[in-house]
């Protein structure tokens, strides 16, 4: 592949079709071939072409994972669109106000999330399709706006070969990818093409993948580790394994579909890897056909990467991916015997070929001496644009030059980048990134709470949200379960506080603002704050 060129990501698949037609581009229950899978692709970005779908407009994705969710992402593109993949386990009040910003033309769903959606759907919406719906029926207008179609249609729509596919440049958008928000909405970052091609051509010829690979893709659609999954294993013809939502945490499942599939290729959250440490059931009978193991999205506990090491074979290699979701991975290092003899965690390491990596410290100036702390800011082609319909005003004027400003906290030990922690309130849960404000203010919705301070309780191996709350005079303090209730009709489940707390009033410092260190003090010296977890 030739790094210069900027391909659309969606050609790789165009290419695997044509190159390795026969060979399988999903693998177990949803066993496709390229060929079969690139034909359904076609037959959806023609339907969406002939239904008014215009280049930039949006297609959003909500839905568990399947197969269909891989076709909708990937016809969405072939038809010019971009795509919204959309947790498809999120409540539907957090779903909603997904929509709410992204305004897409097209929605891919089922009947039971169209269902709860209750006509909240956007108003841009012109189509929807139902993966569920029965084959036989007839396109029926919905509300006088939207058509809801069955995917039966569409894979039975003809002239699926007509026309040719939109082509896009490099700085078109390819996705835009919600995350959490500090005022309590969900945030899109837009994915250019140039983006993902850019770590894309990196990965395949840095891991030398080819035709014979099996990739497990353990991370949602959702997540931005699933691109790396999707579009690199369709660079070079391999095969993907979707690992569904029931499986994610399934020992059994995870173990077996390792063996099964034959899997080569992993690259997850370091959380779902010391689970299937801890079981004790991971040895290399189960691994022994896997040649990278990759890991991002948070800290790796070191005592657990060591025992990782020991179940692995030993011509296994192991790499650490960093970057957030605004510049997409960005740094890589590959796991070195030195690096686990270590009592720290390993490092995020170097910058991508062609990305620049500065620390800078709180007076803006860059840091030049090894081990002294700074945030970390990257230049180059691995930034996204920005935020869909929002101006990030810590970043807006550095996208507009290709910086991202990460938040993140480094140093240099020997020439290679250490993580040191967050500069502000955002933290990683099992490799999902959180906005500890958007807890907050949800939170805030139940009218008996008057103020309300969300911390993070816990080492490297394990993370608690602490949620912290007083009331109304006139209220009497709801209990642990109505909260966490509360939570669950607006949040994903990784964003429920685990331990509840009420105090008469909560601590302020000399600001008069909530003081978030004493309260974390609090959680240090009285222990976790209520027995009870979340469920």
């Amino acid at each position: 592949m030739n790094k210069t060129e900027i391909i659309p990501v969606v050609s790789y698949l165009r290419q695997a079709a044509d190159r390795f037609p026969a060979r399988r581009a999903l693998v177990g229950e949803d066993e496709t071939t390229y060929r079969e899978l690139y034909a359904r692709v076609r037959r959806w970005a023609t339907f969406l072409v002939r239904n008014g779908l215009a280049p930039g407009d949006r297609v959003a994705i909500w839905l568990p994972k399947r197969p269909e969710y891989v076709v909708g992402l990937y016809a969405a593109m072939e038809a010019g669109g971009t795509y919204v993949p959309m947790d498809g386990m999120q409540p539907a009040a957090r779903a909603e106000k997904i929509l709410a910003s992204a305004r897409p033309t097209v929605l891919v769903t089922d009947s039971k999330r169209w269902a709860q959606l209750e006509g909240l759907a956007p108003e841009t919406l012109r189509l929807v399709i139902l993966v569920d719906a029965d084959g036989e029926s007839t396109s029926v207008a919905w509300n006088g706006r939207a058509t809801l179609v069955s995917t039966a249609e569409l894979d039975q729509s003809e002239g699926a070969g007509e026309g040719k596919p939109v082509e896009r440049t490099g700085d078109d958008i390819a996705a835009i990818l919600f995350t959490s928000g500090s005022t309590g909405v969900p945030k899109g970052v837009c994915i250019s093409y140039s983006n993902l091609h850019t770590f894309i051509a990196w990965a395949t010829g840095e891991l030398e993948l080819s035709e014979h690979d099996v990739f497990s893709n353990h991370a949602g659609f959702h997540f931005d580790l699933s691109t790396f999954d999707l579009f690199a294993a369709a660079a070079v013809g391999a095969a993907v394994w979707i690992v569904r939502e029931s499986e994610q945490r399934d020992l059994v499942a995870l173990l077996d579909g390792l063996q099964r599939h034959r899997i080569t290729v992993w690259y997850s959250v370091p959380s779902v890897l010391t689970l299937l440490v801890d079981s004790r059931a991971l040895d290399s009978g189960i691994t022994a056909t896997l040649r990278y193991l990759l890991f991002a999205g948070e800290v790796f506990p070191i005592r657990h990467l060591r025992t990782l090491r020991e179940s692995l074979p030993s011509s296994c290699v192991l790499y650490n991916l960093y970057g957030p979701t605004e510049t997409n991975v960005c740094l890589f290092h590959r796991v070195r015997g030195k690096d686990l003899a270590r009592d720290k965690p390993v490092y995020i390491g170097s910058p991508l070929p062609g990305q620049t990596a500065e620390v800078i410290d709180e007076n803006g100036n860059p840091v030049d001496a090894e081990q002294e702390i700074g945030e970390l800011v990257i230049t180059g082609s691995c930034v996204t644009p920005g935020y869909w319909r929002l101006d990030d005003a810590a970043n807006h004027e550095n996208h507009r030059q290709g910086r991202h400003a990460t938040g993140d906290l480094v140093g240099l030990e020997d020439a290679l980048f250490f993580y040191h922690g967050r500069k502000d309130r955002m933290v990683k849960i099992n490799g999902n990134r959180v906005e500890l404000g958007e807890i907050e203010a949800t939170l805030l919705r139940m009218p008996q709470l008057a103020e309300v301070a969300v911390v993070v309780d816990g080492g490297e191996s394990a993370r608690n949200i602490v949620a912290f709350f007083s009331t109304t005079q006139t209220a009497s303090p709801p209990g642990t379960l109505e909260i966490k209730k509360h939570c669950g009709e607006h949040l994903p489940r990784y964003m429920i506080p685990r331990f509840v707390r009420h105090l008469d009033e909560l601590p302020k410092n000399q600001n008069g603002k909530i003081d978030y260190p004493a309260l974390l003090r609090m959680v240090v010296q009285t222990g976790s704050p209520q027995t009870e977890r979340a469920v």
